[in-house]
């Protein structure tokens, strides 16, 4: 900081000195002399200096009460909520936004199931008579199953899932050709044996 000031005073001066007719200066005039020093290797090497003062880091830190008053106040407006409120109504922006989230929900999940206590809270939750019944009557309605089915459809039409499907597919019928060649020779055997008898 010192050298910066110290860099600015010579350069004041030395516009002073030459031009003698002329006490004060323009703006314009001080502003092109900042320029110019600054943009000397002098000049940059002083203001790298400033940067690496401690104190001066210190006063360009905006002060954290301040921030957070001003991010809620941004964020609780009635503007914002209407914001979010319409984005959140596009399509696009709520896959993204799902996208953006899934691991860390994944991540969740994994913990709180690997949890001992939420185990216990979600068995006795659903170990309730009442949740039991309840549970039953929405299985076996009708609207259920139709949503069942739904979300069957929509799992195999996935497209993350689509390459899994046809590997799937692939294994089972090579399993069942495998099987028939199987049952083919042990049938053949079958009867070379017999044949030999």
């Amino acid at each position: 900081m010192r050298h910066f000031f110290i860099l600015l005073i010579l350069a004041l001066s030395l516009a002073g000195c030459s031009d003698a007719k002329s006490t004060t200066l323009s703006y314009e005039e001080v502003k092109k002399i900042m320029v110019d020093a600054i943009q000397t290797e002098e000049g940059k090497k002083a203001i790298r200096q400033l940067f690496e003062d401690k104190s001066f880091r210190e006063l360009l830190i905006l002060n954290t009460e301040e921030i957070k008053k001003a991010t809620e106040e941004t964020l609780l407006s009635k503007e914002a909520a209407d914001f979010w409120m319409t984005t959140f109504e596009d399509p696009k922006f709520q896959e993204t936004f799902a996208k953006s989230m899934q691991k860390q929900q994944e991540d969740l999940m994994k913990k709180l199931l690997n949890d001992a206590s939420y185990q216990e809270d979600l068995t006795s939750f659903f170990g309730q008579p009442d949740m039991q019944k309840q549970l039953e009557t929405i299985l076996k309605g009708a609207v259920m199953r139709k949503e069942l089915e739904k979300v069957v459809m929509e799992t195999i039409e996935n497209p993350l899932l689509q390459s899994k499907w046809q590997e799937l597919v692939k294994k089972s019928s090579g399993e069942q050709e495998d099987d028939s060649k199987k049952k083919e020779g042990e049938s053949g055997a079958k009867k070379e044996e017999a044949s030999s008898q």
